[in-house]
């Protein structure tokens, strides 16, 4: 459950189509109508999905005041697919296999011919079928869920296609709208949409903050891990973590939010980078404050783009560790500020952690905003000058730093690299 407690981990979906804006009994009815219920006898022919209450895999107290928090629903899927060990799979054809050489008569050859061999799988075959129809093999997953239907929100630890797609077909089946997973790119659309800036977003190119590698071709870096997926415009989010990174540098983090909140925010803990080029590889860095490694400072100047950063964000009242992948826009290990006091019951303490989960939600999404409105104005131009001098100055040689271990993709080992 780790909306509920522990580190949180989520990847965000926008909610588009007929699906239900007012969060009331209706909602809550539905989840009902559609439980996880797991084929109990036979042979699952696929992923088999449902939904529970959310507190478990056979959680079925489907009731709104324990599911509803301040405009938000939490509840779960029940993920169940069957997966025979491939090594289970060659065992019981060996088996069948060994059996029918075993009585073969004197004098024939010592090998099974095609429809031997052929019955020798369908037997297995059979064999393994029957156990997982005893329930053998099957593995279920729960994959919780915070949607505010006003908002058209969803978010998830639905993070890869495996999950995130029988995900998409049973909110759909349940409640007509549809699911589409936010990435950098197609985040960006729905807040620049609204601005007039959807032509500027389409013209848009990667940024060159660095210096071009050798062998990196145009002068534009290529960023193929957006340009080869589905959103290519996807490198903003790598744009948006080095300008939180110069800004944190040059203003102390400081930044003024929509809606009136006043946060900071500071890289921490961790930092990983790869070649806008495709040329040079990635690095990791992990330690205490590793953005202000010269390691991080001369990858950059090298042309790597940041792709993950350990994030500290605070408004004030509240502190929240986390780490943002800037592309795909997943956050990860969210760790979540405990209150002054103890909640008296479980609903309360929900409700507290749900509230805080979304206060973060809304300043990553405004601080994203707050970029793209510097991204698309006649601002970025001077911005980008700044950032690339910024760059060629941190990656000068200086002295004092202590990296605690540098983690290059390409290497097989961490270096340790140790102050003088």
């Amino acid at each position: 459950m780790p909306f509920l407690n522990g580190a949180v981990t989520y990847a965000r979906f926008a909610v588009t189509g007929d699906a239900p804006q007012i969060l009331d009994q209706s909602i809550i009815d539905a989840f009902a109508a559609n439980p996880a219920e797991p084929t109990p006898i036979g042979v699952p022919t696929g992923p088999e999905t449902g939904w529970t209450a959310g507190q478990h895999i056979l959680d079925k107290a489907f009731e709104f005041n324990t599911m509803c928090f301040d405009g938000w629903v939490h509840a779960a899927m029940r993920l169940d697919v069957v997966r025979v060990p491939p090594e289970v799979k060659r065992a019981y054809v060996a088996v069948a296999e060994a059996a029918r050489t075993n009585a073969l008569e004197v004098g024939q050859p010592g090998w099974l011919g095609r429809s031997a061999r052929k019955e020798a799988r369908d037997e297995a075959k059979e064999q393994w079928e029957r156990e997982v129809s005893e329930g053998r093999y099957r593995s279920s997953k729960l994959v919780p869920i915070l949607w505010n239907p006003a908002r058209r929100i969803l978010l998830s630890p639905a993070t890869t296609d495996s999950v995130a797609a029988p995900l998409r077909e049973l909110f759909t089946a349940t409640f007509g709208g549809r699911l589409e997973q936010r990435s950098a790119g197609s985040f960006a659309v729905d807040l620049l949409a609204t601005r007039g800036l959807l032509t500027a977003f389409e013209d848009a190119r990667p940024d060159n903050l660095g210096q071009q590698p050798p062998s990196g071709g145009s002068g534009i870096p290529e960023v193929p891990w957006a340009s080869g997926g589905s959103e290519p415009k996807d490198f903003l989010g790598n744009s948006f973590l080095m300008w939180l990174w110069w800004r944190g540098d040059v203003n102390e983090g400081l930044f003024d939010l929509a809606d009136g909140t006043n946060i900071s925010v500071a890289l921490d803990r961790s930092f990983e980078s790869e070649c806008g080029w495709g040329v040079t590889g990635r690095q990791s860095l992990s330690g205490d404050v590793p953005s202000r490694w010269a390691e991080a400072s001369v990858a950059t100047l090298a042309g790597k783009l940041p792709r993950r950063v350990g994030l500290v964000v605070s408004d004030g009242v509240q502190e929240w560790n986390c780490s943002l992948q800037g592309d795909r826009f997943v956050v990860s290990g969210l760790r979540i500020p405990r209150p002054d006091e103890p909640a008296e019951t479980p609903q309360e303490a929900a409700l507290e952690r749900i509230g805080s989960i979304s206060a973060f939600d809304s300043a990553i999404t405004q601080l994203y905003s707050v970029f793209l409105d510097e991204r698309f104005s006649s601002r970025w131009s001077a911005a980008r000058s700044s950032i690339a001098e910024w760059i060629s100055q941190r990656a000068r040689p200086r002295t004092g730093f202590a990296p605690e271990s540098i983690v290059d993709a390409d290497a097989s080992n961490s270096v340790p690299v140790h102050s003088d």
